[in-house]
């Protein structure tokens, strides 16, 4: 009997041992697990912060971090710190090459390792650079399965980390006219480039990697813009003195000065400059209501006529939004004497007397121009309407691809991949 018992107490014992064992392992997976998560959840905060400080520029964001050359540096990154504790031995990547920026409020090109997180609660360290095609080429990239549009005369497919190759831009090149797309180019391009982000979070005894590849807000205007005018429907000049120039302003491109979606018809001789010089036609029929509605947020909204106003400066660009329905304007909406820097957003129709504008303007309804001799209606950027008129008087519009760069640069960035980082 007695050896009954000794071994009953024996098996418990085991299954008691081998029971602990299990609990211990459980709670260890589970608190690795928790801690694994926690890590990612920091990672994704500081992917966040850098998301939103890559928008618009230092006059409205003044957290704002960008490459400050004039032209994209192949070599630009910058880091975000929320602990002084960090050191380049973190980073997998860190290479003595590149700028190293800690950018700060008072400059853009700080290289002194410094805290410049929003904030510090969270752990994770951020590191931004433009993307290269030794990048892509990591992805999967060759010559005979293309994951950009190569424009920059190099194919070679076999680049290195001491030799990444040409900065990674996204928007509309030649090659694909009508779908924004990755691509690299020889010559300056008005778009920005993709910006590679990495951002590593902490937990206790752990760290997480998540990296993203962010585009700017290109896409929000739905299609390339063809034209510094660009009309749904018919178009009158009725005065010779009226001006369209497709010649960038900003020197990247050349453009014709109209496109015209087939059937419309143009009417009137004013004077036509860019490349060619003459009114375009085709079947790009782009959704106004739709761009409109994908960049209103946020906006200054009118309701009434504008007289003497201005909106923005040369160093804020704003969005200014009106309805003409609502309420109902029932002339539609009148500016007159004016300036404004940014996006010009009309549901509806709207009249310009003696306005100057420049970014970009949107119009759902009929467009037109009311200048006076010594005081014409200028625009600097890109007009996308319904149907355009001039009625009187001068009217001077230039393209201008930075202006329209600036109107948009304080949309949010779009998320083109991610993926985790060990």
């Amino acid at each position: 009997m007695l050896l009954v018992v000794l071994l009953v107490l024996a098996i418990l014992t085991e299954r008691g041992s081998i029971a602990l064992t299990a609990t211990i392992t459980d709670l260890t997976q589970t608190s690795t697990e928790r801690t694994s998560k926690q890590a990612f959840s920091t990672a994704e905060a500081g992917i966040e912060e850098a998301k939103g400080r890559l928008i618009g520029k230092p006059a409205s964001n003044p957290n704002f971090i960008a490459d400050p050359a004039a032209a994209p540096n192949p070599l630009w990154s910058a880091y975000i710190l929320t602990s002084g504790s960090w050191t380049t031995a973190q980073d997998p990547d860190y290479n003595a090459a590149y700028t190293n920026y800690f950018p700060t409020t008072g400059s853009q090109t700080n290289t002194t390792k410094v805290v410049n997180g929003l904030q510090t609660a969270i752990p994770y360290w951020i590191k931004i650079r433009h993307k290269r095609e030794y990048d892509a080429e990591l992805e999967g990239h060759t010559p005979a399965t293309p994951h950009y549009v190569d424009g920059d005369t190099s194919t070679q497919g076999n680049h290195t980390a001491a030799n990444p190759g040409n900065i990674i831009y996204y928007g509309y090149h030649p090659a694909s006219p009508a779908t924004a797309t990755e691509f690299t180019t020889a010559t300056a391009t008005s778009y920005q480039p993709v910006e590679l982000v990495r951002a590593y979070g902490t937990g206790p005894g752990k760290s997480k990697g998540i990296e993203v590849e962010l585009v700017h807000s290109i896409d929000k205007v739905g299609a390339p813009i063809q034209a510094p005018m660009y009309a749904r429907g018919d178009t009158h000049f009725y005065n010779s003195t009226t001006s369209v120039s497709g010649n960038d302003n900003c020197g990247a491109s050349t453009k014709p000065p109209m496109f015209v979606k087939t059937p419309a018809e143009v009417f009137g001789s004013p004077l036509y400059l860019g490349s060619p010089a003459t009114p375009q036609y085709g079947a790009l029929d782009l959704n106004i209501s739709s761009l409109i509605n994908s960049l209103r947020a946020g906006a200054t909204v009118v309701t009434t006529d504008q007289s003497d106003s201005v909106f923005g400066s040369s160093n804020n660009y704003v969005t200014v939004y009106s309805d003409t329905s609502n309420p109902v304007n029932v002339n539609g909406l009148h500016f007159d004497d004016g300036t404004g820097y940014g996006a010009l957003l009309v549901e509806g129709d709207v009249k310009l007397e003696d306005l100057d504008w420049y970014g970009l303007i949107l119009v759902t309804g009929h467009l037109s121009y009311q200048g006076e001799s010594g005081n014409p209606v200028r625009i600097r950027g890109a007009v996308i309407a319904n149907q355009i008129s001039d009625l009187t008087g001068n009217v001077d519009i230039r393209y201008d691809s930075c202006q329209v760069a600036k109107a948009l640069a304080d949309q949010p960035l779009q998320v083109k991949k991610w993926k985790e980082r060990s």
